[in-house]
């Protein structure tokens, strides 16, 4: 996909997320990415329990579309937390011809598609030595076939044209790996922690190639039902506190220019301390394994995304440990356009746009990979 003037559009990235719905579309511009279009929608609150969310996502997607400037009807969209499995698995070393159908087999394995059929999609992420032999790892994705065909009608329905369905975590490090340029970012590690409503990623690059990925069931719905119990106030109104302290972090006062009490943010920080720590630990974790079978170094800064990248707790806890700094990630730094771009403040809620950024660059002339593959294959169904 080649955008030879300002005028030809990408695709439309697609974040469904479990709160609302973010959409991006790219042009170029000097030969630089450029917003021409996004949309930012949250979902209604206080949904009947009888509602279909499909119905509500369909209808939020379709007066996105009226209401902004979107180009075209091609769509990539991405699977999140709880919507595939991963499992990292180690194959003797093979010609790729013959990967995918090893891969098929450990499939079937390792994962349950009693249920129902799956997809099955692999990404080789480098060699590692295990015992006296050289191996091949391999992260492995399965997405069953109904949450697959769901989201291929959904979009249908909408007559929008699915170009690709992505992997969240993917999509994230594609969203920064356009900014790796220089000759030393081709073996730098960076470390992305996408701390999302449903869950976290960690994603660890080595380059501009993925060669870590790791699910962590801690998100920003357990912290909010956090605050809201040791507050005594409602999952809504502990949602909208937790967005003053991380816009307050972010440099930004409220709207209304009042302050969170300290008191306050004392009891918030209490509540939300434990599950930063037990990202802490988990990170720990996967760099020691990173270190272990990939002998990478250590990484200089830890780049924090997703819409709870502003939380205080995580930044310091996640910091201290791993004795790493931990900085903000913005994906749309340095395009042109963003004064359009839609959200009650670019600068708190840009972090949150990794995903959608990354799924309308799929395939772009902006994003430079290296010789292993760069996107997850097909492996089997």
């Amino acid at each position: 996909m080649l955008f030879r003037n300002r005028h030809k559009r990408g695709p439309i990235g697609l974040d469904i997320g479990a709160s609302g719905v973010r959409m991006i579309q790219f042009g170029s511009e000097a030969g630089q990415p450029s917003v021409v279009a996004s949309a930012f929608c949250d979902f209604p609150r206080d949904l009947p329990e009888s509602t279909d969310i499909n119905d509500v996502v369909r209808e939020t997607i379709a007066e996105a579309m009226r209401r902004h400037p979107f180009e075209g009807r091609d769509v990539v969209t991405s699977f999140g937390n709880g919507e595939f499995q991963l499992k990292n698995i180690r194959l003797p070393r093979m010609p790729p011809d013959e990967l995918s159908a090893a891969v098929e087999f450990e499939a079937r394995e390792r994962f349950d598609f009693s249920r129902s059929p799956a997809q099955v999609r692999y990404l080789p992420v480098g060699e590692v030595r295990h015992g006296n032999e050289l191996k091949e790892e391999v992260i492995v994705f399965a997405a069953f076939e109904e949450v697959v065909n769901a989201r291929l009608e959904l979009l249908e329905s909408l007559k929008l044209n699915p170009v690709a369905i992505d992997l969240t975590p993917c999509a994230v490090a594609r969203s920064f790996i356009r900014f790796l340029r220089r000759s030393e970012d081709a073996n730098a590690i960076n470390v992305f922690i996408d701390l999302g409503y449903r869950g976290t990623n960690v994603i660890i690059t080595r380059g501009a190639e993925i060669s870590f990925l790791k699910q962590i069931e801690v998100g920003g719905m357990q912290l909010t039902d956090a605050v809201a119990k040791a507050l005594s106030i409602t999952p809504q109104e502990a949602t909208e506190l937790r967005l003053k302290i991380m816009r307050e972090q972010s440099g930004r006062r409220s709207d209304a220019g009042v302050t969170v009490p300290h008191e306050v943010k004392a009891a918030v920080s209490d509540a939300v301390r434990p599950f930063s720590e037990r990202l802490g630990r988990d990170l720990q974790l996967c760099l020691r394994y990173f270190a272990v079978t990939f002998r990478g170094q250590k990484p200089e800064t830890l780049t924090l995304v997703g819409g709870d990248a502003h939380e205080p707790q995580h930044s310091q806890v996640l910091g201290e440990a791993v004795s790493v700094p931990c900085t903000i990630g913005y994906p749309l730094r340095g395009m042109g356009g963003l004064a359009g771009l839609s959200g009650r403040d670019r600068r708190t809620t840009q972090p949150a746009w990794a995903t959608a950024c990354g799924l309308a660059l799929r395939n772009s002339p902006w994003v430079r990979t290296g010789a292993r593959m760069s996107e997850p294959v097909g492996a089997a169904t």
